[in-house]
C-alpha cells in the first residue's frame, strides 16, 4: 500500500506545483477545486488499479468474500460519473445552442440561459407585459437594472459563426413613460478590451414596443484598424450607461436574419 501512498503524495505535490505556477500568470488563476480533481482522479485510477493488483489481493485474502473488486468499481464509474457531469451538460448545451442558430436567446429554455450573465441587474423570464401583443404562451426577458455604473445583460459565447446573414436584431419593450438610453455592445475573440475594437452602438427605447435592427456589415466594420472577425463573435452585451434610477425592460427575439 506504501506505492499507492506515495502516489497520491506525488499527484498533490504535482497538482500545487501546476496551480502555483497558474498563480504567477497574469491570464490564469490558482483553483483549489482544480486540486481537488486532481485528486479524484488520481484516486479513481489507483482504485481501479488496485482491483487488478495480485499483490494487494494476497494481502487482503480476508476481502474474497465480498465483491471488493465490484465494489472498488462501482466506486470508480460513480466518481467518474459525477466529474464528468458537468462536461456532459454544457456539451448538450453547446448542441442546443447550434440547433436555436440563427436564434441567439428567446428566454424559452433553461439551456439557453446557460450563456446568460447580468451586471449590476436582476433577470427574470416571465410572460410578456399588457401591450405587447404576443402569445400568452411565449416567455420573455425581464431585465431590471440598478442604478450602477454599467448595469446590463449579456450573452458569453453566443453561437460565434455569423457569417451569411445581413442584420443583427432584438425586441425591447417598455413601460417607461419616458424614451431609455442603452448600448449594445459586440466582442469577437480577437477584442483587446479597447473600446475603439469593438462594435459600440447608443440605442433609444421609446415606450412600447421597440424593434432593433443593426446591419451585421456595420459591426463587421466597427473596430478601428481591422474587421471584426463574423466566424468568432464571442459577447453581445445590452447594458445602460449610469442610470440615476431603476428602471425594467424587456427583451425577445435576440436573432440574425
Amino acid at each position: 500500500m506504501q506505492a499507492y501512498i506515495v502516489a497520491m503524495l506525488g499527484v498533490l505535490m504535482l497538482a500545487l506545483f501546476t496551480e502555483a505556477l497558474q498563480s504567477l500568470s497574469a491570464t490564469r488563476q490558482a483553483e483549489v477545486s482544480d486540486i481537488l480533481h486532481d485528486l479524484v482522479g488520481a484516486a479513481c485510477g489507483l482504485a481501479l488499479f488496485l482491483t487488478y493488483d495480485q499483490q494487494v489481493s494476497r494481502k487482503w485474502a480476508q476481502w474474497r468474500q465480498f465483491p471488493r473488486n465490484a465494489i472498488l468499481r462501482i466506486c470508480v464509474l460513480l466518481l467518474l460519473g459525477a466529474m464528468f457531469q458537468p462536461v456532459v451538460v454544457w456539451a448538450y448545451a453547446y448542441w442546443d445552442r447550434a440547433s436555436r442558430f440563427p436564434s441567439l436567446l428567446q428566454f424559452s429554455s433553461d439551456w439557453e440561459m446557460k450563456f446568460v450573465q447580468t451586471s449590476d441587474s436582476e433577470l427574470q423570464v416571465v410572460v410578456p407585459p399588457e401591450g405587447w401583443k404576443q402569445s400568452a404562451k411565449n416567455k420573455v426577458g425581464q431585465v431590471v437594472f440598478h442604478p450602477k455604473t454599467y448595469p446590463g445583460m449579456r450573452i458569453d459565447e453566443p453561437y460565434p459563426d455569423w457569417r451569411g446573414y445581413t442584420s443583427f436584431q432584438l425586441d425591447v419593450f417598455s413601460e417607461l413613460p419616458n424614451p431609455q438610453s442603452m448600448a449594445i455592445r459586440i466582442d469577437d475573440l480577437h477584442h483587446n478590451n479597447e473600446y475603439s475594437d469593438r462594435f459600440n452602438k447608443a440605442i433609444t427605447v421609446s415606450p412600447g414596443l421597440n424593434h432593433i435592427q443593426i446591419p451585421l456589415e456595420d459591426i463587421r466594420q466597427a473596430p478601428v484598424g481591422r474587421e471584426l472577425d463574423l466566424n468568432a463573435i464571442k459577447m453581445v452585451l445590452l447594458f445602460a450607461v449610469n442610470p440615476p434610477e431603476k428602471f425594467t425592460l424587456y427583451l425577445d427575439n435576440i436573432r440574425l436574419e
